[in-house]
């Protein structure tokens, strides 16, 4: 006990530090960490981490979470000033100003000489009677709007539909307005009966399913909406999970789904887009409603009655909370699921195909499994997870192969085995390539492939196609399937002629851009590549389907030199792609981003140091070869063919993902694009800032870095307001502001450092007006004295003379940022630039701003 209290001590002690470094997501971790720790004797000690967490979640802006750890802080002392003061302050935030002005006016009274309570009280007496005023104007517009959209009394359609979207405005911008709507739960079974109706217009329906989102946005009334609609709560739970099922469009499954990620976040206080994590506190209390909720997503897996997109969207819900490690559901949840039977209803799903399936599923339903099998694995963080894992992997496995016999039955089974196999190795690739460098499999593929089956075909091209990983196992495809590919390449059925052409162009590509070691003789990667275009081109002989595997085929032979100027030179193939990427979206989103990728060779390179190359030549080691066509200037010139011919837009169409390898690729392609400065406009012009800001919190922690990166690009020389309108200038300063880290050097950082000089330095009369954008810089960057002084100080007098524009804004525009200015080592940088004065000519401009600022900071 003893032990556990020195820990819990020092756990919140490191809080404690955490919160004066402004790190209030690491301290309110220590903080969660230390409560497991201690127990119910320990009442001060618990009292002091409830009360300091909630002032870490107040900082978090998770007022929800501050307000519970505040009240909880409460019952162990019921004389704490400081938890009555922020449980007022979450309170005020969350609209419940009596509750607020109550806590407020206790805290006055424990501790009358504090101003800041005077404060908060003064503001919610203004604050209730704005209430008050409100609240009888707000009941007129519910009622009104509701009889409009429910009763019948809208004259047309459009005044109804214009109903429903007051309405959810109403229940977004106020929680008085959504408390209204919620009317004790009486307005949530109206609500669904319309937006389940398939006789409304979609729109309705979307439109309702929005509003019940928003409604309960509120954690609490999210649980209630989980429990209310059947005392039995495995049938309520029931009743919500298949709220995605009601109709088959995508608008409408998307919003669905929403909620049913807010049933999630109230289950154990999470929120992924404020990046608060989940409190095991909380979802230990709620652990049978967890569990009552995944048993039913699982169920949906296999579910006949599932449409093939609610099928996607639950499979995205598991993939967004299962994971620990992935910022979902504390741990110990995925080990459950892989260990009881959702692992093995996954792999079920894996071996369906449109073509041959028992429920409904899509070609994107494979991507999304193969991610989602792909998180699951890495969320086996010990080996004796990971051994459970393919342990139940065999087990399906091995189950197919047993029934994969030659007749009609077995041939289904058979495709199920292939399909299995392709996911796998779309997904946890190591677990695929153990299970198809297998002699049966090779064999069964081989006979598939000869098989007067157009399907089983079609399917054995698309698995040898997947097992060539490496270049060793593409020469061992071509001395063994060569032949095969080709007989299958010569059938009528498009679909099987497409797929053997990529497992063509993915043999003749196996050597990389190493053009030493390609694997067919010259030429052939470039007619192979004619052949695609073929596809490509003819969209309307064509499905979409054989044009995206056509893409594919396309993508590996962009590794090749010639192939990559052959592409950018054919406009209408540029065009044909991105048609492509509008109708197929995020399924060719891997292929896609892989061609510019290769074509901008924005891919990780090694650097080799000219003396080990030379060293290796001398003891004739293989030594890669640069193709004469792969040089800067050839680079360039592809670049700019890309972007003129739409590139930027292709991929925010194919942008929506959730492969974070697919994400990185993107932000590859995105840094590549924006290294050419005159380029830059029509990037930002097509939404590229606004595709960058997304993979800085979607992709994985490489492509987070060039995401950040293109736009530190972006920024650099372009003025903000257009660069970075509105709300998008307060986004931007986070990213930027984590590649000033020490681990990244060089040019992300100093691009960074402008784009920062130039946010600051932005129009004088935009930033007087706006305090709070100069707030939220030093807010953002705790160091932002070091960044000043290295602007202030910069090589360059025209980035000095622009950085110190700015930090002359930020003192003009507000008394207690001009103090902390003063009050730093920045202060003597700037007298000591203001003593220049004529004796460095250059920096007369840096002088005469420095000059400026001295009065104000008297």
């Amino acid at each position: 006990m003893v032990a556990q209290m020195e820990s819990a001590e020092s756990l919140k002690d490191a809080g404690n530090d955490a919160v004066k470094r402004g790190e209030y997501s690491e301290a309110n971790e220590y903080y969660t960490e230390a409560l497991q720790l201690t127990g119910e004797g320990d009442k001060a000690l618990r009292a002091l981490l409830y009360r300091n967490r909630s002032l870490s979640r107040l900082k978090q802006e998770d007022f929800e979470g501050a307000e519970s750890d505040a009240t909880i802080a409460l019952e162990y002392d019921g004389a704490d000033v400081k938890a009555f003061y922020r449980r007022a302050f979450a309170r005020e935030h969350l609209d419940n100003v009596a509750a607020a002005f109550k806590d407020a006016k206790e805290a006055l009274r424990l501790n009358p000489k504090d101003k800041s309570i005077s404060e908060m009280l003064q503001r919610l007496v203004i604050a209730n009677n704005e209430k008050v005023k409100k609240a009888t104007t707000m009941d007129y517009k519910v009622t009104d709007m509701s009889k409009l959209a429910f009763e019948g009394l809208a004259k047309d359609k459009e005044q109804r539909m214009q109903a429903f979207n007051n309405l959810l405005v109403l229940a977004r911008e106020t929680e008085a307005g959504a408390a209204r709507i919620w009317n004790a739960g009486k307005g949530i079974s109206v609500l669904l009966a319309i937006a389940e109706n398939n006789n409304e217009p979609l729109k309705i329906s979307v439109c309702a399913i929005r509003i019940v989102d928003e409604l309960i946005k509120n954690h609490g009334r999210a649980l209630l909406f989980l429990s209310m609609h059947d005392d039995d709560g495995l049938r309520s739970v029931r009743r919500v999970c298949r709220i995605v099922c009601a109709r088959d469009a995508k608008d409408y499954v998307d919003a669905a789904g929403l909620i049913l990620q807010r049933i999630f976040n109230a289950l154990v206080k999470m929120d992924r887009t404020k990046e608060i994590k989940p409190d095991p506190e909380v979802a230990e209390a709620n652990k049978l409603w967890i569990i009552r909720v995944i048993l039913e997503l699982q169920s949906m897996l296999k579910d006949k009655s599932v449409t093939a997109i609610g099928r996607e969207m639950v499979i995205d819900l598991l993939v967004k909370n299962l994971m620990h490690m992935d910022g979902g559901i504390p741990r110990g949840w995925s080990w459950k699921f892989v260990e009881d039977q959702g692992l093995l209803c996954l792999l079920d799903v894996a071996s369906q195909i449109p073509e041959q399936c028992d429920y409904p599923v899509s070609h994107e339903t494979r991507q999304h499994v193969a991610i989602c099998l792909q998180r699951l694995d890495d969320d086996m963080v010990f080996d004796t997870k990971r051994l459970i894992y393919k342990e139940k992997v065999d087990l399906f496995f091995n189950s197919l192969m047993a029934r994969a016999s030659d007749d009609p039955e077995g041939h289904k089974v058979r495709i199920k085995l292939a399909a299995l196999l392709i996911t796998l190795l779309q997904g946890p690739v190591d677990l695929g390539v153990n299970l198809v460098t297998n002699d049966q499999v090779t064999a069964l593929m081989l006979q598939m492939a000869a098989s007067p089956n157009h399907l089983m075909q079609s399917v054995a091209a698309e698995l040898i196609v997947m097992t060539v990983v490496k270049r060793e196992r593409a020469t061992s495809v071509l001395k063994v399937g060569l032949p095969i590919l080709r007989k299958l390449y010569d059938s009528e059925d498009e679909n099987v002629k497409v797929r053997a052409l990529v497992g063509l162009c993915k043999c003749a590509a196996a050597g990389g851009d190493d053009a030493s070691r390609a694997t067919m003789k010259e030429g052939a990667p470039l007619k192979l590549a004619h052949t695609c275009k073929k596809f490509l081109l003819d969209y309307e002989k064509y499905s979409m389907d054989v044009r995206r595997f056509a893409c594919e085929g396309l993508s590996y032979l962009s590794l090749d030199a010639d192939v990559k100027e052959w592409i950018v030179e054919d406009s209408l193939l540029l065009r044909a792609l991105f048609c492509l990427a509008q109708s197929a979206g995020a399924l060719c989103v891997y292929t896609l981003a892989t061609i510019y990728v290769n074509l901008t060779n924005a891919y990780e390179k090694p650097q080799v140091e000219e003396e080990l190359v030379k060293l290796a030549q001398f003891a004739k080691h293989h030594v890669p070869e640069v193709h004469s066509k792969d040089t800067d200037d050839y680079v360039e010139k592809r670049v700019r063919c890309l972007v003129e011919e739409g590139a930027v837009t292709a991929c925010v169409a194919i942008s929506k993902t959730e492969s974070r390898k697919a994400q990185e690729l993107l932000a590859r392609a995105m840094l590549a694009f924006s290294e050419l400065e005159d380029l830059r406009g029509r990037i930002i012009g097509e939404g590229g800032t606004k595709l960058c800001l997304r993979l800085t919190k979607e992709a994985t922690p490489e492509g987070k870095i060039k995401a950040a990166h293109a736009i530190a690009k972006l920024g650099a020389k372009t003025d903000p307001q257009i660069a970075f309108p509105g709300q998008r200038a307060y986004e931007v300063v986070k990213p930027l502001c984590d590649l000033l880290h020490p681990d990244i050097e060089g040019k992300p950082n100093y691009d960074a450092l402008l784009t920062l000089t130039n946010l600051v330095g932005a129009a004088f009369a935009i930033l007087t007006e706006d305090v709070d954008a100069n707030r939220r810089i030093f807010e953002e960057i705790k160091s932002w004295p070091e960044v000043f002084k290295e602007i202030a100080m910069h090589e360059d007098p025209e980035a000095q003379r622009r950085g110190l524009l700015g930090i002359a804004n930020i003192m003009e525009s507000d008394e207690k940022l001009c103090s902390e200015v003063v009050a730093s080592e920045l202060f003597r940088v700037l007298v000591a630039i203001a003593k220049l004065g004529a004796a460095n000519e250059s920096r007369k401009g840096a002088a005469e701003e420095v000059s400026e600022e001295s009065p104000r900071s008297k």
